[in-house]
């Protein structure tokens, strides 16, 4: 069983054939042990009886007839019965011949000649036989038969039993297994585009009930959460809206302080002022559909050194020409995110380096800072989770840049890891999917590489 586990891929076309073979394997093999106990063996064992019989009373009376009627009595013997009487041992076949009715006639003949008899193989012009040696007044005859007398073919029934078999097991695994993992194919996929923030067309509630039923449940669920999504983008505009009117009264407050107020207090409370409208833009862009843009040819390298370029503490080894196709604006926010989030949290040098090597490229953001827990790597990614336990946004920030990072490589289908650095710190990596150059990106990539070439 583990070793078919093994072989067999787990996949529900894979589970079906191996329950299938295991299902059609022990209904065969209890069939055909019925068939062969009930029905093959009485008979074979009754067809050696008379063979046997047929050979102890040729050969009998071969020695009761006159001399001059043996050699017509020996002719029709081996006309009418294919059965040959010879005075001498035939030329014995050295090689081993498995034919399990042997033994039944070597039984049926001991039987009747009360003593041990042994059947012998040669073959004859082509052709195989079977002799035994009966003993009549005294004298030796061999008695032979041709395989051909028996129509009976073990190896190739079974064979072809174990073929017919195999076929039906494939056919009936690729209709079962197709009729279900179709419609659950089509289920996965449109769970996908829920889970990168997209909105799946509706499921046919048809097929079997337990299917129909799935499919129903889930374009149920599926419509709950494009209503929660929505509700969630109309409620945080609305307060985005209803917020920045005080706001905005308030600037004017501000502006309008006698000239004698204290430029300290009016400096911090614009500070307060800017950075509630700080927080309202990332509440806002949080609750915005952060799905999938449009798909460009760019140069990685070009985009990691304009984020980089003039950043205090920050290194970046430019490296050459990095063509990918992807979303240009938001792998510059993931990028631009983790960067943020690194400065605040280490006070030395973050390093970001681009690795364009294999058909996949990949971002690193790497910093010393305290780093990140093993336990709550996963945890920061959720929106408004902050290691940093007080609210003070200069030291904790304000927990949605590495939620908005992870929504937008959900969405682009970019593979964004975070981990612990070695010696202390963070490693943020942005695996970019794997580039499959169709016609059209081929077309403007050798454009981009023709007028690169040209400059």
């Amino acid at each position: 069983m583990r070793l078919l586990r093994r072989f067999v891929p787990a996949t529900l076309f894979g589970r079906a054939l191996l329950t299938l073979i295991f299902t059609f394997g022990a209904f065969a093999l209890v069939t055909s042990s019925v068939i062969i106990f009930y029905a093959l063996m009485p008979v074979a064992q009754r067809s050696a009886a008379d063979l046997a019989s047929i050979m102890v009373l040729s050969a009998r009376t071969l020695k009761q007839l006159p001399p001059h009627l043996r050699d017509d009595y020996r002719t029709r013997l081996a006309t009418e019965y294919q059965i040959r009487l010879a005075e001498e041992r035939p030329l014995a076949d050295s090689r081993r011949y498995f034919f399990p009715y042997l033994k039944r006639v070597e039984e049926a003949l001991s039987q009747r000649l009360a003593r041990e008899v042994e059947i012998v193989t040669s073959v004859a012009n082509g052709e195989r036989w079977f002799w035994a040696a009966i003993d009549v007044d005294g004298e030796r005859l061999w008695t032979g038969f041709p395989r051909s007398r028996i129509g009976t073919r073990p190896l190739q029934g079974l064979t072809v039993i174990f073929v017919v078999a195999v076929v039906l097991i494939m056919i009936t695994t690729v209709i079962l297994a197709g009729r279900v993992s179709r419609p659950l194919r089509g289920l996965a996929a449109a769970a996908e585009q829920v889970a990168l923030g997209f909105s799946p067309n509706q499921l046919p509630e048809t097929g079997p009930r337990e299917l129909a039923n799935l499919a129903h449940q889930f374009n149920e669920t599926s419509r709950q959460i494009r209503e929660l999504l929505a509700n969630r983008t109309m409620l945080l505009a609305g307060i985005s809206h209803d917020l920045r009117t005080p706001l905005t009264r308030l600037r004017l407050a501000v502006a309008m302080l006698p000239e004698d107020t204290p430029p300290r207090l009016v400096a911090r409370m614009e500070r307060d002022i800017d950075e509630m409208g700080a927080l309202i833009t990332q509440a806002v862009e949080l609750g915005k559909n952060l799905g999938a843009g449009r798909r460009e040819l760019i140069d990685l390298s070009v985009l990691v050194y304009e984020l980089t370029a003039g950043q205090p503490r920050v290194i970046s080894e430019r490296v050459p020409r990095c063509r990918c196709q992807i979303d240009a604006l938001a792998v510059r926010r993931i990028v631009g995110n983790l960067l943020e989030n690194a400065l605040r949290y280490s006070q030395e040098l973050v390093e970001v380096y681009l690795d364009c090597q294999s058909g996949r490229p990949v971002i690193f953001v790497l910093d010393r800072g305290s780093g990140i827990p093993e336990a709550e790597l996963e945890a920061v990614l959720r929106p408004y989770y902050r290691l940093e336990g007080s609210r003070n946004r200069q030291t904790g920030g304000t927990g949605l840049g590495l939620a908005v990072a992870h929504q937008l490589a959900l969405a682009n289908q970019i593979e964004l890891r975070l981990g612990r650095r070695r010696g202390g710190g963070t490693i943020a990596s942005v695996r970019l999917p794997i580039q499959r150059w169709d016609g059209d990106a081929i077309r403007a990539r050798r454009g981009v590489d023709a007028r690169a070439g040209g400059a």
